[in-house]
């Protein structure tokens, strides 16, 4: 990678960041990220630049290379580059929402800057449980999120949510952390409250309450609606995220299966059941869950990620948890979790 030389001395409104295991400067607020202290030397810059060349070809495709930039048109939005794993640039569309912007600036921008440093980005959440991070991934709706969330309920720290940072090591994949906020829908909300009182969830310190007029406000303050997410809600988690780097133990995949109502009240079908992974398994599951992989053969990533994805394969334990939709499950979830996880570390000890 050729040297990127920022010339910040004119520049009174920049501010530092971490996030991912990065150390950034940002021209642009982002208050979602871990402030931290001024002077430091930074691994990423995100600035404002002029990319409006580049609007006639960025609406004829979706994204466009340029050396070692990737360039991306959100159309009311902003343009973004991301070059070198170094340097986020934000062109921005007059009148645009600027949670908008900084919801690409986190999302696919950091995604690509991740894979540009040789870091995996793989789409899920991540939990800590017994000093170790746990990712739940699957397809859209399958209630990775939710789950999380309810992990929370129960106790249990958060490492990412969305975009999960994993570099390989000799001895373990190593998961970084993201930044102290969830995305959750309205539904999920409401759900996770009639949680409360369940066995397995402790008395939180930021208790949701669900009021009239304000769908989900807890005692930390108002939840702040995503722009352009329906019935979606950024939710702080200041208190339950954990801020450094730790072993990737293991990774479950969330499949979520129609079933009647009149089965799952018969007790014919359970409320989640689980598959053991084996290796090509896990390692289909790491490929199929890769946060933006559309991306990877146009930046000539394909040979690295297989690579990376297969020896992370290797190195974890995977499982398929399969959930019945039509009923809300994460507390059952999050029980069968934790008995498979304790049944693979005795399982380990006895050895």
């Amino acid at each position: 990678m050729s040297p990127i030389v920022h010339d910040r001395s004119a520049s009174v409104g920049w501010a530092q960041y971490t996030a991912f295991g990065l150390r950034i400067a940002s021209e642009l607020k982002l208050p979602e990220l871990i402030r931290s202290s001024s002077g430091m030397v930074e691994d990423v810059v995100i600035r404002q630049a002029d990319l409006t060349a580049w609007s006639d070809r960025l609406e004829q495709t979706n994204f466009v290379m340029q050396g070692e930039r990737f360039m991306f048109q959100i159309p009311g939005t902003a343009i973004y580059a991301v070059r070198e794993g170094k340097e986020i640039e934000v062109c921005i569309h007059s009148g645009a929402d600027m949670e908008t912007v900084r919801l690409f600036v986190l999302g696919t921008c950091m995604g690509v800057l991740l894979m540009q440093r040789r870091i995996l980005p793989i789409h899920g959440s991540a939990i800590v449980i017994g000093g170790k991070a746990y990712a739940f991934v699957g397809e859209s709706g399958t209630g990775k999120s939710t789950l999380a969330a309810a992990f929370r309920q129960a106790g249990y720290q958060m490492v990412s949510d969305d975009v999960i940072a994993v570099k390989t090591t000799a001895s373990a994949p190593i998961v970084y952390p993201a930044y102290p906020q969830q995305k959750l829908g309205l539904d999920s909300l409401l759900q996770l409250e009639t949680l409360q009182g369940n066995k397995h969830v402790r008395s939180p310190k930021n208790r949701l309450v669900l009021t009239d007029g304000n769908p989900a406000m807890p005692q930390y303050g108002d939840l702040r609606k995503l722009t352009g997410e329906l019935n979606k809600y950024a939710v702080p988690i200041v208190d339950e995220f954990y801020n450094e780097p730790l072993p990737l133990a293991g990774v479950f995949e969330l499949v979520a299966e129609a079933h009647s109502r009149k089965l799952q009240c018969e007790g014919e079908i359970p409320a989640v059941t689980e598959q053991s992974l084996n290796v090509l398994e896990c390692l289909h599951t790491l490929l199929l869950h890769t946060y933006r992989r559309v991306t990877i053969p146009r930046m000539g990533l394909g040979e690295w990620y297989f690579g990376t994805s297969a020896q992370m394969a290797r190195k974890v334990e995977g499982w398929r948890l399969l959930r019945n939709s039509s009923a809300f499950t994460a507390s059952e979830i999050v029980q069968r979790v934790l008995e498979l996880i304790h049944k693979e570390e005795d399982s380990y000890g006895s050895h």
